[in-house]
């Protein structure tokens, strides 16, 4: 952005074009409420300028470069902008609705209170941006990424996402009432305390993210990944969450009774104390699992694999087996009132080869080894 100590040169229109009719940059150059409308800037690039209070409505920006430029206000309203870059600029307040924003780039700088309004993003970039108080309200972002943004403040409501990355987002502050996600790579978000109750969150990548008393009832969660999440107090009673996996993620206490956890994977969960009652849990797998004292009644359990899961005092009462798999279970003071069908428990010879650890152990005449 234009240091204010610094003296730029106005510039007019013309002028300015005829620096870009010679593929020559716009240098520290003042062009403060210039009417670009219509006009073809195409590549041109553009330093440390100032544009505060222009118009650029219907201009073709296409691969256009504004490197350190003061965009205050500007109007961008059915601009051309694919290609087109904006690096460190200040666009408070600047006008994006309605445009198509195709591999268009947002590196830093000040967007706050920028408008986005029904815009159309695809596999745009906003990296490190100040998107605070920023209106993406029934906005379209396909292959686009939010990369460490200040998002706090910032409205998508009603938006529609679609294969998006978001990394270190707050996106508790953000306004996500309405919102359609289908696909999408969140790393360390905080959604924590917002009501995402029967949202679909389908084909999503959660990694680190918190869910601190977050209500997902009844959310739409099939083929997504939690990976090593915290849910401390959340609600996820009731979801749709087929073919889900939740690895490592802190489900303690939770209630996720009467939903659909088909062929999810929890491996290696904390689930202590969680409620699963009436679940569906057919072929599902809890493997490493701390299950104690967890509520597992009237569930589905047929296929399930609770391998080395711990479900000390336990409660899987009334609850439906077919082969399901118990090896190395600890089931002490575990409840099975009422439960039927067939289970398949500890393999001795399985066990031991788990235990036995060569790297650890010598045999016979083998190099001795630290034990």
């Amino acid at each position: 952005m234009p240091d204010t100590a610094e003296t730029i040169t106005p510039i007019g229109l013309d002028e300015l074009l005829d620096y870009l009719a010679h593929n020559q940059p716009v240098l520290m150059r003042d062009g403060r409420q210039i009417d670009f409308a219509t006009i073809d800037l195409v590549g041109g690039k553009f330093i440390h300028c100032d544009f505060t209070d222009c118009s650029f409505e219907g201009a073709d920006l296409a691969r256009t470069s504004f490197i350190k430029c003061r965009l205050d206000r500007a109007i961008f309203t059915d601009a051309e902008l694919v290609g087109a870059s904006f690096l460190d600029c200040s666009l408070i307040a600047a006008d994006f609705c309605d445009c198509e924003l195709s591999e268009t780039q947002f590196l830093t700088g000040d967007l706050r209170s920028a408008g986005f309004e029904r815009a159309v993003f695809d596999r745009a970039i906003f990296a490190k941006a100040g998107l605070r108080a920023g209106n993406f309200k029934e906005t379209m972002l396909d292959r686009s990424c939010l990369l460490d943004c200040d998002i706090e403040g910032m409205s998508l409501s009603g938006a529609s996402l679609k294969s998006i990355t978001v990394t270190k987002a707050a996106l508790n502050r953000v306004d996500m009432s309405g919102i359609v996600i289908d696909t999408g790579l969140f790393a360390e978000a905080d959604l924590s305390g917002l009501d995402l109750s029967r949202q679909a969150w389908q084909r999503c990548t959660f990694h680190q993210a918190r869910f601190v008393g977050t209500n997902m009832a009844g959310a739409q969660l099939e083929n997504s990944v939690f990976s090593e999440c915290d849910f401390a107090g959340a609600s996820l009673a009731g979801v749709k969450a087929r073919v889900a996996a939740f690895p490592k993620s802190r489900l303690d206490g939770v209630d996720l009774s009467g939903s659909d956890f088909t062929m999810a994977n929890f491996s290696e969960a904390s689930l202590s104390g969680a409620v699963f009652d009436g679940s569906q849990l057919f072929a599902a797998y809890l493997g490493e699992t701390d299950c104690r004292a967890a509520r597992l009644e009237k569930c589905d359990l047929r296929q399930a694999d609770l391998s080395h899961a711990d479900l000390t005092g336990a409660s899987l009462s009334a609850s439906t087996f077919a082969h399901t798999k118990f090896h190395g279970a600890r089931t002490e003071g575990t409840l099975f009132l009422g439960a039927g069908g067939s289970t398949i428990g500890t393999d001795q010879d399985r066990m031991i080869a788990e235990v036995y650890r060569p790297d650890r152990v010598a045999l016979g005449d083998e190099p001795g080894r630290e034990g």
